[in-house]
């Protein structure tokens, strides 16, 4: 179990003074959109729940988990102020058990949270859970991403070993990529997967 899994929890949306702006990738969301236009979402880890929120109002069926008590209270209550229906639970990734079948999963920025071992546990049971046609959503950190240390004991990708997890779906889209990270003042090395099952 990583120590680092409640970073969120306990330095960002706990503080007094940080404000929730549920920021959605509109990117992300234009792509699941021109894949499926309806149907059951499940979000791990959704931090914020900015895509789970905006998906809701376009009429999905939303479920979406964070390890983060403070977030999933916030992300209830800004959707009823929204006046939308999203099933919002607290949940650790490392033990969770997805019982339900989906038609999108999206997991972005999740694995280098967990354990190697419970990192490809849930990758496996994400595509067991995926309903035929149904879409999985994946953005993960790479070895040599300046967030990993010599002690994380959190999972980071190889390169190319995310898409070849999906070698016998259709890869709509898969990319290896720098982002520089204002905030941080750091590059991020990521990648970026949408398979359809």
């Amino acid at each position: 179990m990583t120590e680092e899994k409640m970073f969120f929890e306990e330095k960002v949306f706990s503080r007094e003074d940080y404000e929730f702006i549920f920021e959605a990738d509109k990117e992300l969301i234009e792509e699941i959109l021109k894949n499926k236009k309806s149907g059951k979402i499940l979000d791990l880890g959704c931090g914020e729940a900015g895509i789970s929120l905006l998906l809701a109002k376009k009429g999905f069926e939303v479920t979406c988990i964070d390890i983060s008590k403070t977030a999933i209270n916030n992300i209830k209550k800004e959707a009823k102020k929204r006046g939308v229906k999203i099933n919002a639970l607290v949940e650790d990734l490392e033990k969770f058990e997805i019982e339900e079948d989906y038609d999108i999963i999206i997991g972005t920025g999740i694995f280098h949270f967990l354990l190697e071992e419970n990192s490809l546990k849930l990758i496996d049971n994400v595509k067991k859970h995926t309903k035929e046609h149904g879409l999985n959503v994946f953005e993960v950190f790479l070895q040599g991403d300046p967030s990993q240390e010599e002690d994380s004991e959190g999972y980071y990708f190889k390169p190319n070993e995310l898409k070849d997890l999906y070698y016998n779906w259709d890869i709509l889209d898969y990319e290896e990529y720098e982002d520089y990270n204002e905030e941080e003042e750091q590059t991020n090395k990521i990648a970026y997967l949408i398979a359809k099952k």
